[in-house]
């Protein structure tokens, strides 16, 4: 018999962007890519998949012309995890 538990993750982490990287995404860039609107959207896309995926930038779609070092995790990750039994099999 298996449990099925519904566990929450919760990471905490500053980010540094240069203005370049925010720059890049325009109507054109959201028509291809993400549609990703404001510099916080952006943001946490980016912190997404450098901490979930292990990816770099120049790793993600839309910024693969961009120097690694454009985006920068200055702390954290800070994780809280929270679990709670679902329903049983």
């Amino acid at each position: 018999m298996t449990k099925e538990f519904v566990v929450e993750i919760t990471a905490t982490v500053v980010i540094d962007l240069e203005e370049a990287v925010i720059d890049v995404v325009d109507d054109e860039w959201r028509s291809h890519l993400y549609n990703l609107k404001t510099p916080e959207e952006i943001a946490e896309h980016i912190a997404y998949n450098m901490i979930v995926n292990g990816a770099k930038l120049s790793q993600l779609d839309g910024w693969a012309d961009q120097p690694d070092e454009n985006a920068t995790i200055m702390l954290g990750p800070s994780w809280e995890f929270f679990a709670e039994l679902g329903v049983t099999k």
